[in-house]
């Protein structure tokens, strides 16, 4: 990708998620990017009728090193994401590889991926679509 960042760091940025199947009863989404052959499964557990959550187990799949480093964060940050806000998460990502730093995105490892990510717009579609699988749960594209 860059000199900013090495191998190390996007090994470190997948090792965020725990990249298993879970053995407990899930659901899976699944998102494929059709230009790369990316692949990311995002195992999870949802909430019941009003109780609109969705608990991330695991995730699968084989993907670029950009694609899993985004899952990671993904994975990192699972206990704070709410399903109501699924689409700005998407968007605030969007705008940041767009040139716009004043995002709502507050963790430092994940504005430095973006950052690198940022100067290779062809790979914009392998950093979010860990972000854009989420978005299947809340438009309830199961």
């Amino acid at each position: 990708m860059s000199q900013e960042s090495k191998f190390e760091d996007f090994l470190r940025w997948k090792s965020y998620g725990l990249w298993e199947k879970p053995s407990v009863p899930h659901k899976t989404l699944q998102g494929i990017n059709p230009l790369c052959g990316d692949e990311i499964y995002i195992y999870y557990h949802a909430g019941e009728g009003k109780n609109n959550f969705l608990q991330i187990l695991g995730l699968g799949g084989e993907s670029c090193s950009i694609c899993s480093a985004a899952a990671g964060f993904l994975f990192k940050n699972k206990t704070e994401l709410d399903p109501n806000q699924f689409q700005s998460y998407v968007l605030e990502r969007k705008k940041f590889l767009d040139g716009d730093d004043s995002c709502l995105i507050k963790d430092e490892e994940e504005l430095s991926f973006l950052k690198v990510l940022r100067n290779h717009p062809s790979r914009y579609r392998c950093g979010l679509l860990p972000w854009q699988t989420l978005l299947k749960f809340s438009e309830g594209i199961l």
